[in-house]
């Protein structure tokens, strides 16, 4: 198991490293205006998105304290804010790579926004769920039983709802890009 978590980070690493290559061909400031703005703008719906389910999940226990609450809701804004900034990052590489016209960018805006949504809900949402588990308090028999699929029923909701919500924001902010990159 730590050979693949380790060989994952790898190939994220390098992922990571050289999308940026593949954006040489236009203006560097239009490219790096477009790459900044993709990753501030997903960190900050990603962070919107943990802080939202890390509340809603403090409100959903009994008597919730504002301590617990916080223990919750900051790590899952944290992980929200980090997978947005990474997933909007490969999404303008993406975009910088393919630089399609407007009527595609419609197309490849509801999927490029389905993938980063769906990352950025799978890993916020089971983080929310892996730490509200055990701190708040709740009936016996609230979470369900056994613990493994209710982390795998985590991520795939999480990748579920964000994908929705990925699909709807990525087919409307890629024709906007499209028209102001000129592609």
């Amino acid at each position: 198991m730590k050979t693949i978590r380790a060989s994952l980070c790898i190939l994220l690493t390098l992922v990571a490293v050289w999308l940026p290559v593949f954006g040489e061909d236009l203006e560097v400031e239009n490219a790096e205006i477009l790459r900044s703005g993709m990753t501030i703008a997903c960190a900050g719906i990603g962070l919107a998105a943990g802080t939202a389910i890390g509340v809603g999940f403090s409100l959903d226990a009994i008597d919730t304290s504002l301590s617990d609450m916080l223990l919750l809701t900051i790590p899952v804004a944290a992980a929200g804010a980090a997978s947005g900034a990474l997933a909007g990052r490969l999404f303008a590489d993406i975009v910088l790579n393919q630089q399609p016209s407007f009527l595609l960018s419609i197309i490849e805006g509801a999927g490029l926004g389905l993938a980063a949504g769906a990352f950025i809900g799978a890993l916020t949402f089971s983080t929310s769920f892996a730490i509200a588990v055990p701190l708040l308090e709740v009936p016996e028999g609230y979470w369900g039983d056994p613990p493994i699929p209710k982390m795998a029923m985590a991520l795939v909701a999480g990748a579920v709802w964000g994908g929705i919500f990925g699909t709807m924001a990525g087919a409307v902010a890629l024709p906007i890009v499209s028209l102001l990159m000129g592609f």
